[in-house]
């Protein structure tokens, strides 16, 4: 698949097994695939999952594998994954075809559940929805119609956590954001090719020219 090579950038990585990169660990992994025992060190998650069984299928084929799972498989072994995990606070990023599932999902595990407006790539006209859960009452956080990128920015900055794991990392926004901020985090992603973009990030110390 030559159109989703990203730039060929993970043929400068070795990109088998766990892999440390700054303040963090990641791998490339399948969710259908054991839980990484790394993985269960997140006490915060940021999460923006596959919104339909098309969109899971996509990042199917952009990794080059075929997808055999409908999205209600794909959906409660997410769950399955974030109930090994047990993080304190999770953040959900959802979109109008997901949204109503996953929040109800989350009111059965968490006390509290607000949900915040934004969008994604910097883009007015698309729209998602950012979904805090936790069980200790906070202050309402200061992110409504922030960006998803600049979200995730304020969550590495300003969240107390001791590490936050992403278990669907794309590009790596939340491991760059973190290892930036100095603080530990955990990941895994199915697709080595956007994962290896996370490893680039942090080696040149920018984002420029990856979007």
């Amino acid at each position: 698949m030559a159109n989703w090579n990203y730039r060929d950038v993970y043929l400068k990585y070795d990109m088998t097994g766990v892999i440390n990169i700054g303040t963090g660990t990641v791998q490339v992994h399948d969710i259908f695939n054991p839980l990484p025992e790394f993985m269960k060190e997140a006490d915060c998650i940021f999460i923006d999952p596959p919104c339909s069984r098309a969109n899971l299928s996509a990042f199917y084929t952009k990794a080059d594998m075929q997808n055999e799972k409908e999205y209600v498989e794909f959906k409660n072994r997410l769950w399955e994954c974030l109930d090994e995990i047990k993080p304190k606070i999770l953040f959900l990023e959802l979109f109008k075809s997901n949204q109503k599932d996953f929040i109800a999902e989350a009111q059965k595990r968490y006390k509290y559940v607000d949900v915040y407006n934004s969008t994604y790539y910097h883009r007015a006209s698309s729209k998602c929805v950012i979904v805090h859960c936790h069980n200790d009452e906070t202050a309402p956080l200061p992110i409504e119609g922030m960006d998803e990128e600049d979200v995730i920015k304020w969550i590495a900055h300003n969240i107390d956590y001791k590490c936050i794991g992403d278990l669907c990392m794309g590009r790596g926004l939340v491991g760059y954001f973190s290892n930036e901020a100095g603080k530990k985090f955990v990941g895994t992603e199915l697709n080595k090719k956007r994962l290896a973009i996370l490893l680039d990030m942090i080696n040149n110390g920018t984002m420029k020219g990856y979007h």
